[in-house]
């Protein structure tokens, strides 16, 4: 009899144990963001409303590596000035339940807008920004840092240092924007920024449709006044 209990207690957990598998990898399957051809498109603003450029989010690619997602994105940013673009890249995962995004997703890339590719290397080293599939109100999330060097053939021009800290979920809003209306998950955190020798903190706040699809995001200086913002303006799958 307890043999038969001993069996029946392995089966029950190793059918809990598959069940649970299954489902996060549904929960993966169905990011919209590690689909490929997805495009999201974003305008920034600042405090008053007045269009500051535009970037366009596009999924180049998606592969599955036994269960672990990874899409590769390129982000194509248009500044306030004609002709004034500048392309990169960054990769986003989801294995077991968590989505994971490079940092570089997080930083102001329009301070990058200035430095030509073809005579400037641009060296980026983060971590990654983790979201959990079913994250709720009251989740602390994980801190994030990232590094850029601009570099010409002799010397490092200029360091960017980006960290963000105090990660946390606050509640669940409905965002309306250009693009539509979304249930968000509502979530902020604090930051801090170096260029060169200047250094700014402040704060933001982002909203995230359920596939951790940025909705909108607001910029505060370290008075907590409003800086500026971004919202997903269209958005194609």
């Amino acid at each position: 009899m307890k043999k038969g209990l001993r069996f029946l207690k392995v089966t029950i957990l190793t059918i809990a144990l598959l069940t649970t598998i299954g489902v996060k990898a549904q929960e993966c399957n169905a990011t919209l963001f590690l689909k490929k051809g997805t495009i999201l498109e974003y305008t920034n603003y600042d405090k008053k409303g007045r269009d500051q450029g535009s970037a366009k989010h596009e999924t180049l690619s998606m592969n599955d590596d036994n269960g672990k997602l990874s899409a590769e994105i390129q982000v194509t940013m248009d500044g306030k000035k004609k002709g004034e673009t500048f392309t990169t890249q960054y990769n986003a995962y989801c294995e077991n339940g968590l989505i994971s995004i490079d940092m570089s997703r997080f930083f102001d890339n329009s301070k990058l807008m200035q430095y030509d590719e073809n005579d400037f290397t641009i060296d980026v080293d983060g971590n990654v920004l983790q979201f959990p599939v079913n994250m709720s109100e009251g989740d602390q999330l994980n801190n994030g840092e990232i590094t850029i060097k601009v570099s010409n053939e002799t010397m490092t021009l200029v360091t960017m240092v980006m960290n963000v800290t105090d990660r946390k979920v606050l509640a669940n809003e409905n965002i309306t924007t250009p693009a539509g209306t979304f249930e968000c998950q509502k979530v902020s955190f604090k930051f801090e920024t170096k260029f060169g020798i200047i250094k700014v903190r402040g704060s933001a706040t982002e909203w995230y449709h359920k596939d951790k699809v940025l909705v909108k995001s607001e910029s505060y200086n370290k008075k907590g006044k409003l800086v500026g913002y971004t919202l997903l303006t269209k958005l194609s799958k």
